[in-house]
């Protein structure tokens, strides 16, 4: 049996989304520092505002755009990533456009997008490199080099490394 925490073996054409999951964690980690650091919720919304224009929505284009040239239309993992991206970007909307904040909406994308990104690492991903051709695999993956810009998260202030004053 494989051990849980054991690493999975990433095909090279999918290690730039791969790495981006990286991101995505620390921005799911820095939601719940915040939260528990008692950061103000509209700092907190800058900051889900700055992360999607700045990474997670090109990140989903980018996944999506992969899915649509490996998977059939009527493939399940397609559908499902599509829908839990649309999903995200819901909530993502609600935060940066609600009048009304509140904690749970913060636990809620930060609940789902961790899911969602340990679903893509565990199972999207082995999936897809069980069933897509190497060779397909390969090229997508040069596809992806020449649109996949190096994304950096330097949003200030760090609020996740400090207690907000009360």
């Amino acid at each position: 049996m494989k051990n849980a925490r054991t690493p999975q073996k990433r095909d090279k054409s999918l290690i730039p989304l791969s790495r981006e999951h990286h991101f995505g964690l620390l921005f799911c980690w820095k939601l719940r520092q915040g939260l528990k650091n008692g950061t103000e919720l509209q700092v907190m919304r800058d900051y889900v505002r700055y992360f999607w224009d700045t990474i997670l929505k090109e990140h989903c284009e980018e996944e999506e755009w992969v899915l649509h040239r490996l998977l059939p239309q009527d493939n399940t993992a397609r559908i499902q990533i599509e829908e839990e991206h649309r999903l995200v970007h819901e909530i993502v909307d609600q935060i940066c456009k609600g009048k009304r904040l509140s904690k749970e909406l913060f636990q809620v994308l930060e609940q789902d997008l961790l899911e969602h990104i340990r679903w893509e690492e565990r199972e999207l991903f082995p999936y897809l490199q069980a069933t897509v051709h190497s060779d397909q695999l390969a090229l997508t993956g040069e596809l992806l080099a020449h649109k996949h810009p190096v994304r950096i998260d330097n949003f200030t202030p760090e609020f996740w490394t400090q207690t907000a004053k009360k």
